[in-house]
């Protein structure tokens, strides 16, 4: 398989049941005691922050390399996007990261709040990445004073994140639940609203996050979301096992198409993508599919995203637009061909 340098290198790290479970986030907002938030922020505000984190984070010997945001092209801050490794609609004119060579650890500051920590992972992993978020903050917090109110918990631009201010973020590839039981789907959002998480299908996957981040602690948060992960998880498991004895040949249809149609197509969506990617998933968890890695069916859900293809295809005038610049890649990739960026 051709790799490409610009994707995260975490993608192929295995976690525990990454064939359902794409990744695992957990993301920690910080904020300087006794220090004007990023909206009320002057130039001289933003050079302490930076100044004082960075003496903190090269302290840490953590092997992370600094970027200042506002020295990259926008097509590379759509990749570091399109990798999960900062989050998108952050503001960078003032803005650092710091990131390891896998971009599975990364240290955003001057974006919304003075620092965001971010860990993610491959597959059902969160209390790894928490442990490896929580090492870095507990490490700081030696060095700087973080904005805490014995009342509120850590303080923040946004009310929202006020408490613990950690979010957790899991994102499944759940396609014979959403294909023969959309009423559980229905049933986990209902449910994930009463403890306070937030879960909505898009493009055909499922995203899980929690929204409540005051009051609670951040075990409660953890505990909660990896209980009802693994539900979820286990659900789409008997259903798989059960629908592949009654609809045999529907789900191999399934199954076989997706991958006819990915060797094949000469104009690709990324929602269709996607789902094929889910069905080849689901083929490998049978053992009907055989010639193709889980390792390769990550590769593709990130090469195959918009600003990726565009960096592949950035000097060549030959494809149109980028959907048929998908279906040329993706086609490439699971014929074992070298691709020529």
């Amino acid at each position: 398989m051709s790799t490409n340098s610009s994707i995260a290198n975490w993608i192929y790290k295995k976690g525990h049941d990454d064939n359902i479970v794409l990744y695992s986030k957990v993301s920690i907002y910080r904020n300087f005691d006794n220090m004007r938030f990023f909206y009320h922020m002057d130039k001289e505000d933003f050079n302490r922050v930076e100044n004082l984190l960075r003496d903190g984070i090269e302290s840490l010997n953590l092997d992370l390399a600094r970027i200042k945001l506002v020295d990259l092209s926008p097509l590379s801050i759509r990749i570091l996007i399109e990798n999960l490794t900062i989050p998108g609609h952050k503001n960078i004119l003032n803005a650092s990261l710091y990131t390891n060579v896998d971009e599975s650890s990364s240290l955003l500051i001057n974006s919304n709040e003075h620092l965001e920590i971010q860990t993610i992972s491959r597959g059902l992993e969160l209390h790894n990445c928490f442990d490896r978020a929580y090492t870095i903050e507990n490490a700081l917090d030696q060095k700087i004073d973080f904005a805490y109110d014995k009342k509120f918990g850590f303080l923040t631009s946004s009310p929202e994140i006020v408490g613990t201010s950690m979010n957790v973020q899991v994102c499944l590839s759940i396609p014979c639940l959403i294909w023969k039981t959309p009423d559980n789907i229905d049933d986990f959002v209902n449910e994930c609203g009463k403890i306070g998480f937030e879960a909505e299908i898009r493009n055909g996957l499922l995203y899980i996050k929690n929204n409540i981040m005051i009051g609670v602690t951040e075990k409660f948060i953890l505990d909660s979301m990896i209980e009802k992960v693994n539900e979820i998880s286990e659900k789409e498991k008997k259903i798989r096992n059960r629908i592949k004895k009654l609809y045999r040949i529907k789900v191999e249809d399934r199954i076989c198409r997706s991958k006819a149609i990915l060797l094949s197509a000469r104009s690709l969506k990324y929602k269709e993508l996607i789902n094929y990617n889910s069905w080849l998933r689901v083929g490998l968890y049978y053992g009907i599919i055989d010639d193709i890695e889980l390792d390769t069916l990550y590769y593709i859900l990130f090469i195959g995203k918009n600003n990726h293809l565009r960096e592949l295809y950035q000097k060549s005038n030959y494809y149109k637009n980028v959907e048929e610049i998908r279906a040329n890649v993706i086609r490439d990739i699971l014929n074992k061909k070298n691709i020529n960026f």
